[in-house]
């Protein structure tokens, strides 16, 4: 029996948030069983899938498709998910939680600054919570200590380059 293929291309739908990327692949007529999801080492996520779409006496016919895309280290690559249903592949990439580091606008000493820097400073101590303790301490010194510098050069140096 004489087997021919007939390659296609799905309709891919990319969805962007704020803590993850949604994508989603059209694939009807198609199952689960038929698809293959995988996160290649090399950071590749490769998504392909065959099936059967005519089967005669001497010739039968598939219909298959692959798609490759690459994942930056941006993701979370164990964190990845697929889901199908209703003939769309879901693919959800949940990005990474990098904590940020911001002064307070104004340099301190102006006292509408500080509601700013308290709510600031409890998100930053909430993301510090989540790294190493010993590491923590030592930014937050480093922190600190740059805040006092900055201040002082504010309020005592004439550098016009500062205000």
């Amino acid at each position: 029996m004489e087997t021919s293929y007939e390659d296609f291309e799905p309709l891919c739908k990319w969805r962007r948030d704020q803590n993850c990327d949604k994508l989603e692949v059209h694939l009807p007529g198609f199952r689960r069983q038929q698809l293959k999801v995988e996160i290649h080492s090399s950071g590749i996520l490769e998504i392909s899938g065959e099936r059967l779409m005519d089967e005669g006496k001497s010739k039968r016919i598939i219909s298959r498709f692959r798609k490759e895309f690459p994942v930056s280290e941006d993701y979370q690559r164990t964190q990845i998910r697929a889901k199908f249903y209703n003939g769309i592949l879901h693919l959800v990439m949940p990005k990474q939680i990098i904590p940020t580091i911001s002064a307070p606008a104004g340099g301190g000493g102006d006292e509408n600054n500080d509601d700013k820097a308290s709510s600031s400073g409890a998100s930053y101590l909430t993301c510090l919570m989540k790294l190493n303790k010993n590491i923590a301490l030592e930014i937050m010194i480093l922190a600190i200590s740059l805040a006092i510098v900055v201040a002082y050069v504010k309020k005592y140096c004439q550098c016009s380059s500062l205000e």
